[in-house]
């Protein structure tokens, strides 16, 4: 637990909580915006599969399914009016042939995908977050006292939207994704004093466990039911995890030196000199840190060679430098640096591009097997165990200067290990 002396008082301490708790409820959003507690149909971007059944669709994921065909143009007729009003027909819209949804001509359909394709390549290539999800199971549950109610999935299954050659589209199962629970509903059922944890306790890969589950859970709530409907959407849930880990581990974050001055700033109540330091000045750079001795293992000039002197040193601070100032070539001798140091380096990026610019360079001068991407897709299970794996049996060796010309290079004297 965090000590209140090392505050010089109580109230820095329940200040720091109390900002703690606001960085953590920033990160959620609990109201009717957040798709993961208030799912509603778009006019063009979700899909209401009807058919087929959750755990037949769930089951024939790793082959694919195709979607039923559909006529170019809506058909006149009462049971379009029922596909219209929301109510999906799968008797005579060829069920057996695939995927049924509410929608009712193939052009509607396609746009539909198209849509969900595109932003989901999109906002993984910027972000490397994966949000094209099947939403399996529903929870239907509403505020005590409220004459509306929300729809909540339960399962989040990662899948893909294939556009094949002979212009078919297939939705398949994501394999670099893994299947999760939803962590917005731990985070709210909070609000309602309900123990959630037999749920997160489930396989989301087992349905029918989940569902027993949670119906156990909401037992005692009157108007709330679940049921095993099935949704296609957008859902981004990575912030409900940060939520978590903040709440988690909320008492070695208090106990951070480097948190509480960001928190707390000039009231921090630190000593004058924890994070102040002497930087190297460039005119001295090379007579205090100088290049043979200097772990870089990509070109710097002396203000980069600043930045990795201090990193090295173990000294924290912010690096700032307009686009092209060779931000991420310093940031990768500083990982360097700090390797060759013996120390452990997290480098973290809102967007995954500056993430595998830092491991390419990593990787141009054969650091690559000391770093584990985890990241876009690198993050599964079977991801990080092959990662693992393939370091484990790698044996890194840089090239090394020879006395004498060697078959490896003749003319340079140098030699592959």
């Amino acid at each position: 637990m965090a000590n209140p002396s090392g505050f010089g008082g109580g109230e820095e301490l329940e200040r720091f909580k109390a900002i703690l708790a606001n960085w953590r409820t920033s990160l959620v959003d609990l109201s009717g915006r957040n798709r993961l507690l208030n799912f509603r149909h778009t006019k063009a971007a979700t899909l209401e599969i009807a058919y087929p059944s959750a755990e037949e669709l769930i089951d024939g994921l790793e082959r694919g399914w195709d979607f039923a065909p559909l006529p170019d143009e809506e058909p006149d007729t009462e049971d379009s009016e029922g596909a219209r009003a929301g109510t999906p027909l799968t008797e005579g819209r060829g069920a057996a042939h695939g995927i049924v949804t509410q929608k009712t001509t193939a052009p509607a359909l396609l746009r539909a995908l198209t849509s969900l394709r595109s932003k989901s390549t999109q906002l993984f290539n910027d972000y490397g977050l994966w949000t094209l999800q099947l939403g399996v199971g529903i929870l239907r549950w509403c505020e005590d006292g409220a004459s509306t109610s929300s729809d909540a999935p339960l399962l989040l299954l990662p899948v893909r939207i294939e556009r094949l050659g002979n212009g078919r589209v297939r939705l398949v199962a994501n394999d670099d994704e893994e299947p999760r629970l939803n962590p917005a509903l731990r985070v709210k059922l909070e609000q309602f004093l309900i123990d959630w944890s037999p749920v997160t306790e489930q396989d989301p890969t087992d349905l029918d466990a989940v569902i027993d589950a949670v119906n156990a859970a909401v037992a005692g709530k009157s108007g709330w039911e679940v049921s095993r409907r099935v949704v296609l959407a957008l859902f981004a849930s990575h912030k409900e995890s940060m939520y978590q880990d903040l709440l988690d581990n909320e008492d070695r974050i208090l106990n951070s030196d480097l948190v509480r001055a960001v928190a707390l700033g000039p009231k921090a109540g630190l000593a004058s000199d924890r994070f102040d330091f002497e930087e190297i000045h460039t005119d001295r750079i090379d007579e205090l840190s100088p290049p043979e001795d200097s772990p870089l293992v990509l070109d710097a000039d002396a203000s980069q060679r600043q930045a990795v002197a201090a990193a090295v040193a173990g000294q924290s601070f912010v690096l700032d430098g307009p686009p092209g100032t060779g931000k991420s070539q310093t940031i990768t001798n500083m990982i360097a640096g700090l390797m060759h140091a013996g120390r452990s380096v997290l480098f973290v990026s809102e967007k995954a591009a500056a993430l595998d610019v830092v491991l390419d360079r990593l990787r141009s001068v054969g650091l690559d097997s000391y770093a584990l991407p985890l990241h876009s897709h690198n993050t599964s299970r079977r991801a990080v165990a092959q990662e693992l794996g393939r370091a484990l049996e790698e044996e890194p060796r840089a090239w090394r200067a020879s006395p004498t010309p060697t078959a490896g290079c003749p003319s340079c004297g140098l030699a592959r290990p």
